[in-house]
């Protein structure tokens, strides 16, 4: 069975902009291309997931592929390790892994030769598919494997709660309040949302019940059409369901989370909000064609979220690089949105039903002025081969109070051309949307070309055609040339007309050039220069603007940066100096201050965020005569609207997440909880007789069906997000744990339910041990002499036997009073006793004396 993978919506997959270093088996670096890419399994669409391609062979993730496959490791020989599956026991050597930015991977090669897999990549979808003709395990066991605990069945699962204000000295002070909820019910996943002022009316902006199967799926409430961007979209409060003749669950699971509207949505050229997941504290930074255009501190729950930004008809490449700690370091990942015609095809014979009808707009919000009239739309897509995928659209809209109808197609001709056809008629005007992609090993030519009639959608519309177009060519190792051309017209009127070359060159690791044109004709230049391990300068000159940025790495704790921008025109200059600290090398806080300089006046701003556990966060702000440096705020809250020309603000944001389990109130993280999948959140819970302070139990590593997963842990609460639903196998990684605290179990099965958290507790108690010395009245130790600890009742619970010298260690004692007995060997003499006490540490010196015959 062929499978087509398909990316999640919105990304585009030939992610990484330059070459990996790998360095497989200790030998020389050899360098790889990184593709992002979605992959399937069986069917079903798993995740993205990163594709390294090395002299024309491909690797993915090993750790990746034993998780989404469910292989478990049986034992292991050496480098040989073995894997149970339904077909039998596959033996995999392990050193044929090889090491791409520092992760584990296995080629193509040994997912056929050993794992009986057949992957494959197709480079005109930009897809990776994997057919995995067994299941883990042997088969029958697992199924009735009953969970030690079961997961929430319904009610609520969690309570999201965000409070911020603004205080500005000179006005009034602004305030935002923003809960969320969600929880089963019905077998279904509902979630609410609302935000506003606290001191006036909140209402729900979002509200919705979804459920769904293998096959279909079903949504109640508000949402959006999310149909092909020709014809766009309509908000609606209603009914809108899916279809799917393989699997619909991929469409879900692409989600990135409760803050969008969409369902089951294909299209990507609107206003999105660009999120995800990324190391807590580190930086993410949204790039347009290499341009910095946005840069936040990622929150600390995990998540960055860059809101409405345009994904505009030309070709411009988006993406956002993620880094740990400073803009010194080489980027964690590079998470690329750029478009991408693959988003809207589906495998041959797969069939995809889209529909909803409802009311205009959010039903509960009852401003003045607002009207509801019926919506409804409906689209079909077919993938008639594995090249050929058909779409048509059926669209009410209260816009246009006509029908909009949309027919096209998607291409794939031959292995390295793909293209879309797109026509549509809106208020009874027509437009058109062409797009074709070609990829090679040097070079790739890209076009996309719309039109529209006048009136087209509304009746104020002028006529509009724009068409651009980006051809590029690798030709060396960090050389990248390009030829970029650009032509709108209006109306009869030429907007701007143009076919300009652009240059990427990076061939040296510590140096880069960019010059990239804008739609005026001018161009931005861009050059960097890295100096060591620590140091960083970039210079800038765009738009008469000379800017110069030199960021420092003082230690791992410690960032600096010093930025001037001189404007040539009005001889203006602003220069800013920031620190970022990191306490103690961590990320559950963060201190930032900035201080600015501009035309004889000072600035300053400074903030302090910190993670006091899974589920709240607070986070503080001081701003003084920042308005000259604005664009290098410090913040790293969720900004609201205020004054602009305010000199002095303080903000105050606290972020507090709550999931409802067997347990009661948990701290979690609310973005981890998604519609197909749920959460595990626990703790470790220490016998009281055990006196360990808090620092002895943070970061103990919790496993999950053996392997650890990226978790926060403050205290030994703990917290695992985005799981599928199962069950797994809950354990503890001994190797941070201290000493003397044992599992009462080894291991739990656990319960995991979509869009529900599941609550445990792991118990721990604290083990010491006794040791001493058996004598004779000579004292000599007597070898081999039976030594039996007894509890107070005279329950022996530990035995042991002396060696040649006759000392003896008996360990796995809890506080207490015991007694040590010992007896000779042989039993030819007297045995003796002694009694002793474990308090909260291990004995020694425990001796005892035996009287021979």
């Amino acid at each position: 069975m062929a499978l087509i993978a398909l990316p999640p919506a919105g990304r585009r997959l030939d992610a990484a902009p330059a070459p990996t270093g790998v360095r497989p088996g200790g030998g020389e670096a050899e360098e790889a291309e990184t593709l992002l890419v979605g992959i399937y399994y069986n069917g079903t669409l798993q995740d993205e997931t990163i594709v390294y391609r090395s002299r024309g062979e491909y690797w993915i993730g090993f750790d990746s592929f034993l998780q989404k496959s469910g292989l478990q490791e049986e034992g292991r020989t050496g480098e040989l390790v073995r894997y149970p599956t339904n077909l039998g026991t596959l033996t995999f050597d392990s050193s044929a892994l090889r090491s791409f930015d520092s992760e584990e991977c296995i080629s193509f090669s040994a997912l056929k030769r050993v794992f009986l897999a057949r992957p494959a990549f197709d480079p005109s979808l930009f897809a990776v598919m994997l057919d995995i003709p067994w299941r883990p395990g042997s088969g029958s066991k697992q199924r009735g494997e009953e969970p030690d605990i079961k997961a929430p069945s319904g009610t609520i699962s969690y309570i999201g709660i965000e409070a911020r204000t603004d205080f500005d000295f000179d006005d009034e002070p602004l305030k935002n309040l923003l809960l969320e909820s969600s929880g089963r019910a019905l077998k279904g996943v509902w979630s609410v949302t609302a935000t506003g002022d606290p001191g006036e009316r909140m209402t729900p902006s979002r509200y919705n019940w979804t459920t769904f199967n293998r096959h279909t799926a079903l949504r109640l409430g508000t949402g959006y059409s999310g149909t092909h961007s020709l014809i766009g979209s309509a908000a609606m409060t209603g009914a809108q369901f899916g279809w799917n003749s393989r699997s619909i669950v991929g469409r879900l699971d692409a989600e990135q989370g409760w803050g969008s509207e969409t369902f089951l949505n294909f299209d990507t050229n609107q206003l999105r909000t660009l999120e995800g997941t990324a190391p807590p504290g580190g930086i993410a930074e949204l790039r347009f064609d290499g341009e910095v255009v946005a840069r936040q501190r990622i929150r600390l729950d995990g998540m960055f979220s860059f809101a409405n930004v345009r994904m505009d008809s030309d070709l411009r490449r988006t993406e956002v690089r993620i880094y740990e700690r400073s803009l010194n370091e080489n980027p964690l990942k590079i998470v690329d949105f750029s478009q991408s015609l693959a988003t809207r095809s589906l495998p041959g014979g797969e069939i995809m039903v889209r529909g909803g009808i409802g009311r205009s707009g959010n039903i509960l919000d009852g401003r003045e002025g607002s009207t509801r009239k019926t919506e409804a739309f409906t689209s079909v897509l077919y993938g008639i081969s594995r090249r050929v995928t058909l779409e048509e659209a059926y669209q009410q809209k209260t816009e246009t109070g006509s029908a909009d109808l949309l027919s096209g197609a998607v291409l794939s001709i031959g292995r390295n051309w793909t293209a879309a056809l797109y026509g549509a008629s809106s208020n009874r005007r027509y437009g058109a949307d062409v797009r074709f992609q070609g990829t090679y090993r040097h070079w790739d030519l890209s076009y996309w070309g719309t039109g529209r009639e006048a009136g087209y959608v509304s009746a104020e519309q002028s006529r509009r055609a724009s068409h651009s177009m980006r051809w590029t060519l690798r030709a060396a190792d960090g050389v990248s040339l390009q030829a970029i051309g650009r032509r709108e017209t209006g109306d009869d009127s030429l907007a701007y007309s143009y076919l300009l070359p652009a240059a990427n060159l990076s061939p040296f690791g510590w140096w880069r050039l960019a010059a990239t044109p804008h739609d005026d004709r001018t161009y931005r230049y861009e050059t960097g220069l890295r100096l060591g391990g620590s140091d960083r300068v970039t210079g800038i000159l765009d738009r008469g603007v000379l800017s110069i940025d030199y960021r420092h790495d003082l230690s791992r704790e410690l960032n600096l940066s010093l930025a001037n921008d001189y404007a040539f025109s009005t001889a203006d200059a602003i220069t800013n100096l920031g620190f970022d600290w990191y306490p103690a090398g961590g990320s559950r806080q963060n201190v930032s201050t900035l201080f600015s300089y501009s035309k004889g006046a000072f600035g300053l701003s400074g903030s302090l965020a910190r993670y006091l556990n899974t589920g709240l966060r607070v986070a503080m702000q001081y701003s003084f005569n920042m308005n000259n440096a604005a664009n290098l705020s410090t913040s790293q809250l969720v900004p609201i609207a205020g004054a602009a020309d305010a000199r002095r603000v303080v903000a105050l944001t606290l972020s507090w997440d709550l999931g409802w389990s067997q347990r009661g109130f948990i701290p979690i993280n609310r973005n981890e909880v998604t519609l197909t999948r749920g959460a595990l959140a626990g703790s470790l819970d220490v016998d009281r007789e055990a006196t360990l302070p808090a620092s002895d139990i943070n970061d103990i590593r919790i496993l999950l069906n053996g392997r650890s997963l990226q978790q926060r842990q403050v205290n030994g609460d703990f917290f695992v997000g985005r799981l599928r639903p199962g069950i797994y196998r809950v354990s503890i990684d001994r190797e941070n744990l201290p000493i003397e605290l044992v599992a009462e179990q080894k291991e739990m099965l656990v319960e995991i339910k979509n869009g529900a958290v599941t609550g445990m507790k792991i118990p721990l108690h604290a083990e010491y041990g006794a040791a001493g010395r058996v004598c004779g009245e000579n004292g000599e130790g007597i070898s081999g002499a039976l030594v039996s600890i007894r509890s107070e009742k005279g329950e022996i619970v530990a035995a042991t036997r002396t060696n040649r010298f006759g000392y003896f260690r008996s360990d796995g004692l809890k506080n207490g009073s015991y007694k040590a007995v010992a007896e000779s060997g042989d039993g030819s003499s007297a045995g003796s006793e002694r009694a002793f006490s474990i308090e909260g540490d291990y004995l020694f010196g425990l001796d005892l004396t035996i009287k021979m015959p």
